[in-house]
């Protein structure tokens, strides 16, 4: 259907133009595009632009095409001439607020995200959108405002629910987040992002088990091998936590003067563990410092000692030990 409104488009664009050669760049741009060679599509549509081809569909199409290339700005740039062809496509608006979205220009991304809205005011999909741009901006109150609304006109929408979760995990709600994320395995009983944020949120409220029990759902939807080992190695550390093993970050110099100023660096909002790969003299340098899961008794008693007296987050002032000047920092 797609392929047939393209060609009309164009035979009436050349008995116009009289540019006989705009059906056959159409075919040929689409045989390519079906075949999977977008580079080539994209010229064949070019050349078709060049030679008078300018509705809204082709414009449409060829921005498509620079969008699934990731050539944001060109495809936002025939998206944006698409609209002063026709200013009535929604559609088109919602694609470049995603555009803008991923450019991280949220002002602009709101412009035709609300400009989509006026058109279709009935859209969940595109009141979600507004939500989502202004949870990107930090406008956390208006985000919240969107993301009810989009479930006012349909409570069925996931990915409301979805955003509803993000933004009660920003605020700390975390209980209130693992409801909106149950709310989306009702609704997509496989989606392996929502099982996955239900884990961790519940391990970060210290409910092992059902964290647990909830990495294993998410592991076993898994069908990517990096995302299942990802999923794995989440649920290998609940298992831990479970057996009561610890897990820290250290930072090991010579003098209280590098430790100082490791310490300062630190609290400016230096990262730990690229602070270690930095200063540290100690093997496990270049992992961040990590010390990997240890039960009690493994390491040095005074080191332990340490790691059980902070919170998790929380890092310790220097302390020295036989190996020299250590700060440790508590990961779980």
């Amino acid at each position: 259907m797609m392929l047939h409104n393209l060609l009309v488009a164009l035979v009436i664009l050349a008995a116009r133009a009289g540019a006989a050669d705009l059906l056959r760049l159409a075919e040929t741009a689409e045989a390519l595009a079906d075949q999977g060679r977008l580079s080539e599509a994209i010229s064949a549509y070019e050349q078709a632009l060049a030679v008078g081809a300018g509705s809204a569909k082709i414009l449409n199409r060829l921005a498509g095409l620079y969008l699934q290339t990731e050539q944001l700005e060109k495809g936002g740039a025939l998206l944006r001439r698409s609209l002063a062809e026709n200013p009535a496509q929604a559609q088109v608006c919602f694609e470049l607020a995603k555009v803008f979205q991923v450019l991280d220009q949220p002002d602009s991304a709101l412009v035709y995200a609300r400009r989509a809205q006026e058109l279709e005011p009935g859209s969940s999909g595109i009141a979600v959108m507004v939500g989502a741009i202004h949870l990107q901006a930090g406008h956390s109150a208006l985000a919240k405002v969107a993301f009810s609304h989009a479930l006012d006109l349909d409570p069925q929408n996931p990915e409301a629910h979805r955003f509803l979760g993000v933004y009660y995990t920003e605020g700390d709600s975390l209980a209130q987040a693992i409801a909106e994320f149950r709310r989306v395995t009702e609704l997509l009983p496989e989606d392996l992002e929502a099982h996955n944020n239900i884990a961790f949120l519940l391990a970060r409220r210290g409910q092992y088990p059902e964290a647990l029990a909830a990495y294993q759902q998410a592991e076993s939807l898994a069908k990517d091998p990096r995302l299942r080992q990802a999923v794995r190695a989440n649920r290998e550390a609940v298992e831990a936590v479970m057996g009561g093993k610890m897990r820290a970050r250290y930072i090991l110099v010579d003098t209280q003067a590098r430790a100082a100023e490791v310490v300062a660096k630190h609290k400016a909002g230096e990262d730990f563990a690229g602070l270690a790969a930095r200063f540290s003299k100690a093997p496990n340098a270049q992992d961040g410092g990590d010390t990997g899961f240890f039960s009690p008794g493994e390491l040095l008693p005074d080191f332990e000692k340490a790691v059980q007296g902070l919170q998790v987050g929380q890092t310790c002032a220097p302390m020295v030990l036989p190996m020299g000047v250590v700060i440790i920092h508590r990961l779980n």
